[in-house]
């Protein structure tokens, strides 16, 4: 990643191969890179946003410096890396970006399939059309300095 004339690509994250049965990686999207108390934060999605079978989250890497090297959480804490995941009332959360309040407060607008209503009432989702909200959580950050989302 880098935004200098002539650079050349930085693969930060990759995505994993079809049958990999980690959670989250076979295709990434939706990017967002926030910078916060000496880190830059790279926040992302990854798998299957829509349809019936949706599986969908928020994953997080983060660097000193804005053109990495990037350490996945996954990496850093050997967990499955996600921030945000799906809930009894929201389905495959994703795709997400991020603003700071004036009081300094971290917040993480993305969409999700509403479970109590996920489809349009004119669209079948067979074909993939999913109804997605938009959904704001707070983020609060652990005594390491990764992001968390408590809801």
């Amino acid at each position: 990643m880098s935004w200098a004339e002539n650079s050349a690509a930085q693969v930060v994250v990759e995505p994993r191969a079809a049958g990999d049965p980690s959670p989250y990686g076979h295709l990434i999207e939706g990017s967002w890179v926030h910078y916060r108390a000496g880190w830059y934060y790279l926040f992302y999605s990854g798998d299957n946003c829509c349809g019936p079978d949706a599986r969908y989250a928020v994953l997080v890497a983060r660097a000193r410096r804005a053109t990495g090297p990037y350490q996945t959480l996954a990496r850093a804490t050997g967990t499955a890396g996600t921030i945000l995941t799906e809930s009894t009332r929201w389905q495959a959360p994703g795709h997400n970006s991020l603003i700071t309040d004036h009081h300094g407060q971290d917040w993480l607008l993305y969409h999700a399939i509403d479970r109590q209503q996920p489809t349009f009432d004119a669209i079948n989702d067979e074909q993939g059309y999913s109804r997605r909200v938009m959904l704001l959580s707070k983020i609060a950050y652990t005594e390491a300095g990764w992001p968390v989302v408590n809801e």
